[in-house]
This record gives C-alpha cells, structure tokens and sequence, in this order.
C-alpha cells in the first residue's frame, strides 16, 4: 500500500516536533508566560524620572525636544489621550521589547522552526529586552533599526532600488527617535563600501531616503537654540577623561548582554556560524551590530557606556544563534530563561516591598520618592491650584507632575540634562507670584529660595517617616533670580560655539534683555 507524500510530511513533521527541545514545543506558552511577567512588571513599578520626562514631551507635541529628536515624544502624544494609565503608557515599550525576539521567528520559522523558536526565546530572555517594559527614546531606535537592516538585507539580496528608498526612510525614522541611529548609518555605509561596492547606487538611494527626517530635525534645531546639538555635543561633555578601566566594564557589559554560555557557544561552533552567514548573506547584520560596538568600545575610555546604548544593534549579533545546534540552543536557552527570572524576581520584590523596609538606608527619602510618589504628591495637591510648584531636579519634576496631575517646573539652575522645562516656563510672568518649592530629598536649604522672594514660610509635613519640609515662597523676585539664575544659565547652557550658523532661540530673546 502506497503512503500518500502529504501524509508523509507530517509524519515527519510529527516526529521532528516530538524529538524536539521542551522550550521549542511549548514556545508559544512560554512566551505568554514572559508577556504577563512583563505586563506584572510594568503594571507595579511606578513611573521612573525618565519616562515621566518624555511624558512631558507627549503633553507637547513638537518637532524636537531639548535633549533628543521628537518620535517617543510623538507615540506618547498619541497614547495620552487615550489612557494615562501606565499599561498604556508602557505599551510600546513592552511591543517593541518582544519585536527582536519575533523578527528572529518570523525570519526562520520556514528555514528550521525548531532552531527559530529556539533562538527567539534567546532573545526573549536577553536581560536587556525581558526587564524592558518602559517607554522611552530607545524604545523607537530599537523597532525603526530592525525594520531599517532588515529592508537593507533584503535590498542587497535583490538590488532592487526600491528596497534601498525603503531602508532609508527607515533609518531616517530611527534618526528621528535617537541619534545612535547614527552609527546604523555608518555601518550601512561601510558594509556597502567594503563588502558590496557594486550597490554605491543603492547607498546612495538610503542617503536620499535618510535626507527627509534630517531636514526636519536641523530645521527644529536651527528654530529652538540648537537644543540637541548643545546637549550632545557642548553642554554634556565637559568632565571628561582618559580611563582605560573603562575597556574591563565595557567588556562585561558586552558578556552580560550576550551571557556567557552563548559567547561560549558561538566560539565553540564559529565555522558553523561561519558557513550560516555566508550562505544566506547575513554579513550585513553582523556590521549592523559589530561596527556601532566597536565605535563604543573606542569612546568606553572616555565615556561610561550605558547598557540601553546597545539596545538597538545587539539583536542583530543573536542572528548568528540560528546556526548553533540545537543542543547548544536549548542549553542556552534555559539558562538565559533562569536569569531571566532572577531579573523578574529582583524588579517584582523592590516594586511590591513596603518602602519602610530601606528605612535605615542613607537613601531612604529617594527610596520615598521614586518608589511611593503618590504620597508625596498627596500634599502638594492640598495646594490651589493657583500655586505653580517647584523642585530643583528635572526627574523629580516629572515624577512629581505625573503623579499630581498638575505641572511642575525646575527651580535653579538644574543641570544639563533634561532642561525640556527651559522651553516651557517663563519666570518672568511670575514676578510677585507665589510659588511652592518641594526638596528633592525633604531638607530644605534656605540659600536655593531665600533670596528670591518677599518672604519663605516653611511647612515641614511627614511623608512615609521622612521630616519634608515645603517652602511656600510669597513674592517671587523676578529681577533677583534673572541676576542669580537666568544670567549663569545663559552663560552656561547658551554659549553657542562659532561654528552654530546663528538660528533662533526664545530662552535667550526671553531673559537677555528681560530687566
């Protein structure tokens, strides 16, 4: 009797999906499992300083902001009328944290779906994406980069021009939310160069692609006081130094993103590895990762790298996975998902812990903070509404706005992060104002309010065991913080180098010539 071929497949098919790993055949519980996790997570930490900071920005809708080109801006411009509710807010975060982890799924599940489970899961449990449940500038720098190499791999596979067009509009929307994409772009540039030097054209059509978002961005900064190119360029990198010990911290950062049993892995089976990249021409995924890493490792002796630095060119180094066996994936595979887990525990218990706990600790009131805003926000909220409030840290301000419902500007010079507030108050239709001013750590100190009001009352009110003392200033002395204040800032944040074609900027029109 004749077996029908259909039937035959599945036969087969069967018996690969019985011999296969455990994670591979229960993929799909698994990864429901990791989404309620993220989902527990993120419903139970609170708002940290940062995304309440671009909070603001989707309050107000722009073509830039202080420190970074606009896109978290415009996605939270969307998603706050809708809900406030940090679920909502942390959406996207929690989206594009599982999108390396279903592109890799996506792109091998007809080549070997066991391998492709496999490796997703990998990427599901890198440290890096499993604690990423928050909103923030890397979170469209990350979904704009895949999308950008993944329409460049498929430009040179086909030369077709339209694909190169299409990677360009890509990598200028990742240009629009970070400006590491940057380094995407060079790499781009350079694996064209070096490695298919018979598609100059097609590198030429990403530029045109790119050159849109690059017009937008230069004609925003050219508008509001060269913001970005001030903080990134200027204004952030005056204290820095020559540390070689900064290459040792940089390379256990590499190895704790990647773990250490798959950098194992890949050196143990590198020919394998080898032959897969060849053979389906993944070269340009490899540049797309390594080249932006190596920038880094050059910088790591000036500069503290940040791990969220590497967010969005380290799913491009897990592609090399598919071509481990399957052995070595699986082994991977459950050990990544135990730290996984580790991580989960450790956020799960400083979220759901009673703050009291850290009572003794030296940082108890940032403790009060960050992790009980509302309680803090409970006694500003006693105030009218009628009275503007204050603290000196743009992080606090944020959190403190979120949380209260009502904004909350900086006081004081602040520092050069985060100075969105500089586009937002102005201190002159103040003068004789009454204002709040809430510490940042509860102790009040008489020099940061004293000399810029009539008279300061203070109103020391118990927040969680912390002594917090509120300062209600009565007549705000415009002229004397313009001298003390406004007049360093400009010194300090607005001292535009020559070389800043002269554009337009309200902060200084607004206070140079106020008095």
């Amino acid at each position: 009797m004749n077996t029908h071929p259909a039937s035959e497949r599945a036969t087969s098919q069967n018996t690969e999906w019985q011999n296969a790993p455990w994670l591979a055949r229960h993929y799909g519980a698994v990864l429901l499992a990791v989404v309620l996790i993220k989902l527990a997570i993120a419903w139970t930490l609170p708002i940290t300083g940062d995304e309440a900071y671009f909070l603001i920005w989707g309050q107000h809708p722009d073509l830039g902001y202080y420190d970074h080109p606009p896109m978290v801006g415009w996605w939270l411009s969307l998603i706050l009328p809708l809900s406030e509710h940090p679920l909502a807010i942390r959406a996207p975060g929690i989206l594009v944290s599982l999108a390396p982890s279903l592109a890799i799924l996506l792109l091998w599940r007809r080549e070997d779906p066991v391998r492709a489970r496999l490796a997703s899961l990998i990427a599901l449990f890198v440290p890096l994406f499993f604690i990423a449940v928050l909103t923030a500038t890397d979170t469209p720098l990350i979904l704009f980069s895949l999308l950008a190499t993944g329409l460049l791999w498929q430009a040179l596979r086909s030369g077709a021009a339209h694909w190169f067009l299409l990677a360009g509009l890509a990598l200028g929307l990742a240009f629009l939310s970070k400006y590491f994409a940057v380094l995407l772009g060079i790499a781009f540039g350079l694996h064209i160069l070096l490695f298919a030097r018979q598609h100059w054209r097609g590198l030429l059509l990403v530029i045109l692609g790119v050159l849109p978002a690059v017009a937008v961005n230069l004609y925003w900064n050219w508008g509001h006081c060269w913001y970005n190119v001030m903080f990134n360029i200027v204004n952030r990198h005056g204290d820095g130094g020559f540390d070689p010990g900064n290459w040792l911290t940089y390379a256990l950062l590499l190895i704790y993103l990647f773990t250490p049993w798959l950098l194992w892995f890949y050196a143990r089976q590198w020919r394998a590895l080898g032959a897969g990249i060849r053979r389906y021409r993944f070269a340009v995924f490899l540049s797309a990762g390594l080249i932006p890493l190596l920038v880094f490792a050059l910088l790591a002796p000036f500069k503290s790298i940040g791990l969220h630095w590497l967010a969005a060119f380290a799913p491009f180094l897990l592609l090399p996975a598919l071509f481990l066996s399957v052995r070595a994936l699986a082994i991977s595979a459950w050990l990544s998902g135990g730290l996984a887990l580790v991580h989960a525990a450790i956020l799960l218990t400083i979220a759901l812990m009673p703050v009291e706990w850290l009572e003794r600790h030296d940082r108890y009131p940032d403790a009060v903070f960050y992790l009980t805003p509302q309680a803090l926000a409970e006694v500003v909220n006693a105030y009218d509404p009628d009275w503007p409030v204050f603290t000196r840290s743009y992080s606090r301000s944020a959190v403190l706005a979120y949380y209260a419902g009502r904004e909350v500007g900086v006081f004081g010079p602040g520092s050069h992060y985060g100075r969105q507030d500089d586009l937002l108050t102005d201190f002159r239709a103040l003068d004789g104002a009454n204002l709040l001013y809430v510490p940042v750590r509860g102790e009040l100190d008489p020099g940061h309010v004293e000399p810029f009001f009539e008279e300061v009352r203070v109103r020391t009110v118990e927040v969680r065991g912390v002594e917090w003392s509120l300062a209600e200033g009565h007549g705000f002395d415009y002229a004397a913080y313009h001298e003390q204040v406004l007049q360093p800032v400009l010194a300090r944040y607005y001292d535009f180098p020559n070389w800043l074609p002269k554009g337009r900027c309200d902060f200084t029109n607004r206070y140079e010539n106020s008095l």
